[in-house]
């Protein structure tokens, strides 16, 4: 009998998280009831209802476990750090709006049982608006490009890993990096499983969208910071050739303008192009700094004494 332990970051969810779970057990308990499992709800810091109802919940079933954070770290942090008190044999990452449908979890064990060691959720294309689509493609492709890694279009963390997956993600070598950059880092296989989203209740706002993007981009820069280095670079050059030619010049037409002139240009070239060195440190530091463990928990519930110094 295998563990599956279902990670779930929640913030704010207490319009859906008691019909959530629910509909999770049972999935569980009548359609794949040979294997053990655990659903680890990683709260981060809710100002509803979402933590009453988690601590009740955990009070009427022992699957059910619940770990608070002292702040909101996002949905992919508070994944990741499930992933690190998980006893599972693999981990299946969802959201509790039902914006992911649980129907959708014996799908994923399957292939999981078939051997893929990383199954990625993707929305189905034709389950929302294709303006809407084309418009997060293109910014997909934009951030990442920034960032460095390759796309992975319609990700949306509904996912599975096999636990010596999970290992790797939650390592000091890659702690400070997204799961899919991991994943892309590493040039990993994965299989993608096309969903449906059942209802619209996951629709975010702007605020919650430009969070999850900037935290993707400054999570590992190394793209962003090249960009930077490059055009420093560049524009020193440049800088610094057009200093000199000026600086020419200016000995055979001394009156035609001002020697600060070209003074600007020198000092400004060897300006940028000190940029671009920085830039490249800064590169170097974040790809060798330990990120450690970000998130700060004030309370577990459900987890044995031995799990909660895990």
């Amino acid at each position: 009998m295998s563990m599956i332990s279902v990670i779930v970051p929640t913030h704010n969810n207490q319009d859906t998280i008691l019909s959530f779970a629910k509909e999770l057990i049972d999935v569980f308990e009548t359609q794949i009831s040979q294997h053990d499992y655990e659903v680890i709800f990683v709260d981060n810091n809710s100002s509803d209802q979402t933590k009453v109802y988690l601590t009740k919940l955990c009070e009427v079933t022992q699957k059910a476990k619940c770990a608070f954070t002292i702040a909101d770290y996002g949905p992919e942090l508070a994944a990741k750090y499930g992933m690190t008190i998980a006893q599972g044999d693999c981990v299946i990452t969802m959201l509790p709006d039902h914006s992911h449908p649980v129907a959708a979890i014996p799908k994923f064990i399957e292939l999981w049982e078939d051997g893929s060691k990383i199954i990625i959720g993707a929305k189905s294309k034709n389950s929302s608006n294709p303006i809407k689509n084309a418009f997060k493609n293109l910014f997909c492709n934009v951030l990442y490009a920034a960032t460095g890694t390759k796309t992975m279009k319609q990700f949306t963390g509904f996912s599975l890993y096999d636990m010596s997956f999970v290992k790797t993600i939650t390592s000091k070598a890659y702690k400070n990096l997204t799961i899919r950059s991991v994943i892309n880092t590493l040039d990993l296989s994965y299989m993608v499983l096309p969903y449906s989203s059942p209802t619209a209740s996951g629709v975010k706002s702007f605020s919650s969208r430009y969070n999850e993007a900037m935290v993707s981009m400054t999570t590992y820069p190394k793209g962003a910071i090249r960009l930077v280095s490059i055009l420093g670079f560049l524009g020193g050059a440049a800088s610094l050739i057009a200093g000199l030619v000026v600086l020419i010049m200016k000995f055979f037409l001394w009156g035609a303008f001002s020697l600060s002139l070209p003074l600007v240009l020198l000092f400004g070239g060897i300006l940028l192009i000190f940029s671009a060195v920085i830039a490249e440190y800064i590169s170097g530091f974040c790809q060798k700094a330990d990120a450690a463990t970000f998130v700060k928990e004030s309370e577990r519930i459900n987890f044995t004494a031995a799990e909660k110094h895990k």
